[in-house]
């Protein structure tokens, strides 16, 4: 199925990957497809229409998307809690050069972007989602910080000792980010508070010519070190 006209060279490309799906009877076979199916009309809304791809095939599915990173990895990690219900999702992410052809059996996706995808997913069973690093640069590129959330793993090998280095998702690496920062802002207030008061101490007449501006810029500071601890920007 088809839902652009054209992609760029560079598009982000999830690959859903059904795990065994070929070892499982007709019968779950078409189960497990239907509910993939749901999981996609659930999900594909999100995205516009003329800024994604979608193809499905047996036990399968890849959807590109144009120039939003962002809405990729969302789509994804929404897509991977269907594995709550048994779905038995497989999500592998890049971010790379795409093309729609029309090939024997109708359209096709094709490109190094989708080869890697597909290596990605092929290793993600235990993990359930596994990204590229060309994703999480462009991920980084298009939402500064937003990256955190993949946090690398060990690197894999295809079957042409093609080397791949890969990242899980983990909102724990966000958090802790999150986390350090606050501490190193605390830390260096600490420090500004220290060296004011020695100064205080040391020099009790020294010009003051930023006295006036001290109390707004300290409390200034408190209500955004709040605010980002709540995750608000």
């Amino acid at each position: 199925m088809t839902e652009a006209d054209h992609l760029p060279a560079l598009s982000s490309i999830i690959l859903l990957r059904l795990n065994d799906y070929a070892r499982r009877p007709v019968a779950e076979q078409a189960r497990l497809s239907a509910q993939l199916d749901t999981v996609l009309a659930m999900l594909l809304p999100d995205i516009p229409d003329r800024g994604r791809i979608v193809l499905s095939g047996s036990g399968s599915a890849a959807v590109a998307v144009l120039n939003n990173a962002p809405a990729a990895l969302v789509f994804a990690e929404r897509a991977l809690k269907a594995n709550q219900a048994g779905l038995g999702l497989c999500i592998g992410i890049d971010h790379g050069p795409v093309e729609v052809i029309n090939g024997a059996s109708g359209a096709e996706l094709v490109g190094d972007g989708v080869v890697t995808a597909s290596v990605m997913a092929a290793f993600a069973t235990e993990e359930g989602l596994l990204a590229t690093q060309n994703f999480r640069t462009a991920l980084a590129h298009m939402s500064p910080g937003s990256e955190s959330v993949l946090a690398q793993t060990e690197n894999f090998s295809d079957a042409g000792l093609r080397t791949y280095q890969a990242f899980r998702l983990d909102r724990r690496a966000q958090r802790q980010r999150r986390r350090r920062f606050i501490l190193s802002a605390v830390i260096a207030a600490a420090l500004l508070i220290a060296t004011a008061v020695t100064l205080r101490l040391g020099v009790p007449d020294r010009p003051r010519p930023l006295a006036n501006y001290m109390g707004s810029s300290i409390s200034s500071a408190l209500d955004h070190l709040k605010r980002f601890s709540h995750g608000k920007p």
